[in-house]
């Protein structure tokens, strides 16, 4: 599919983020059945736990880039204002910074952001 501009691309990654969402959110519950099982069974939790908190946090990440897309404030860098490239919303959809405004364990180089943050 060959995206416009901006606006169209955002509600590319909306459609993508919503059916992400309930994906996760059919995951979620799927973990809290089998953790109720596991807990009758008394197997260990851990892994369930993991990976229960992961889903949760996932779901959190989706919502609230759902919400500021709903806003109209997704998707532009917190640092510099310009444009956050929309691979990078798709592969995290929580990121408020570019990757030259991510704090240095993130920080990847050659993205064409020049801020000084």
């Amino acid at each position: 599919m060959y995206v416009v501009n901006r606006q169209a691309e955002l509600g590319v990654l909306r459609i993508v983020l919503e059916e992400q969402y309930e994906r996760h959110s059919i995951q979620l519950a799927l973990l809290d059945r089998q953790a109720r099982r596991l807990r009758s069974d008394g197997a260990d939790l851990a892994a369930a736990s993991a990976l229960t908190a992961a889903t949760r946090r996932a779901l959190g990440d989706i919502a609230r880039a759902l919400h500021y897309l709903e806003q109209g404030r997704y998707g532009t860098c917190g640092g510099c204002d310009r444009d956050i490239p929309i691979e990078e919303l798709a592969h995290r959809p929580s990121t408020r910074l570019c990757a030259t405004c991510q704090p240095e364990p993130r920080r990847r180089t050659g993205d064409g952001c020049d801020c000084r943050r």
